[in-house]
């Protein structure tokens, strides 16, 4: 990939105390300064070439690591959808109870592991193979409005990701106040819990 590299080297300037960490990472790695340096630029014409940006590949992996920890299993769209329509209508409630408890799991998981939960959330969300085309939070008077869009949700599985997003805004703090939900569709505002 990156085999015919010139033998010509440049100076890149660079913070100093980003210089320290980096050497620490070499130093555990067991590389030298210069090849981790070239390995991690070499990563970067990468993401660029994929037209995306170190900061998205290393969000989405977090993202993935997250359901990893959860112990999510990807399915294809058409199973899971067959699925929920086969147990919907006899078990519902259940349905929406297994959600809603597992979006309290993912809500304490990001309480413990970021400093921002609720942005890491959004970004599970957006990142996390939910379908969703949109995903907008904007903070309000009172609390967050939290807003999910997608041409590919259908109703059974609005209203479980409605349960699933319920469930881990209560463990960020949050209890909902209003909730609409059609199919594609989901709205959601939330004030600060008290306790």
């Amino acid at each position: 990939m990156f085999k015919d590299r010139s033998k010509e080297k440049r100076l890149v300037r660079a913070p100093s105390d980003l210089v320290s960490k980096l050497n620490e990472a070499a130093n555990r790695q067991g590389k030298t300064f210069y090849s981790y340096i070239t390995e991690i630029l070499e990563q970067a014409v990468r993401a660029y070439e994929m037209r995306r940006s170190l900061k998205e590949i290393v969000d989405g992996y977090e993202v993935l690591e997250v359901h990893k920890e959860a112990g999510t299993v990807f399915a294809p769209r058409d199973i899971l959808e067959f699925l929920l329509r086969e147990v919907q209508d006899e078990k519902d409630e259940t349905l929406q109870q297994l959600w809603y408890q597992s979006g309290r799991w993912y809500g304490i998981y990001l309480r413990s592991r970021s400093d921002s939960p609720v942005d890491a959330f959004v970004r599970l969300l957006q990142e996390g193979r939910w379908d969703l085309t949109e995903v907008t939070l904007r903070q309000v008077e009172k609390g967050l409005d939290l807003k999910c869009v997608s041409a590919f949700l259908s109703q059974e599985r609005s209203m479980c990701l409605q349960k699933f997003i319920e469930g881990a805004m209560i463990s960020l703090g949050y209890k909902s106040q209003k909730n609409e939900c059609f199919q594609g569709i989901i709205r959601l505002k939330f004030t600060l819990s008290e306790s």
